[in-house]
């Protein structure tokens, strides 16, 4: 039972230095996934909502690929 209580102190211990290093990146204003979450889309929207990870051309038109406008995600907004 001893074990089973130290184990679990350790893990929630280890969770909670992982949140703080990332809160503290958020209040110092880097974006933590900033590189992460860019996609590319197709202007002419050839292949319907299809994203990509990097830039480069279209298969379908072979047009430049353009970054897509992501949306904020507002975590306190309920409906």
């Amino acid at each position: 039972m001893n074990k089973v209580i130290f184990v679990a102190v350790l893990f929630l211990s280890a969770a909670c230095a992982g949140n703080s290093e990332k809160s503290e990146k958020q209040a110092a204003g880097t974006d933590v996934h900033a590189a992460s979450e860019k996609k590319y889309a197709c202007p002419m929207q050839c292949e319907g909502d299809k994203t990509y990870a990097e830039a480069g051309k279209c298969p379908v038109c072979k047009m430049d690929l353009q970054e897509v406008a992501m949306a904020e995600i507002d975590s306190t907004h309920k409906h």
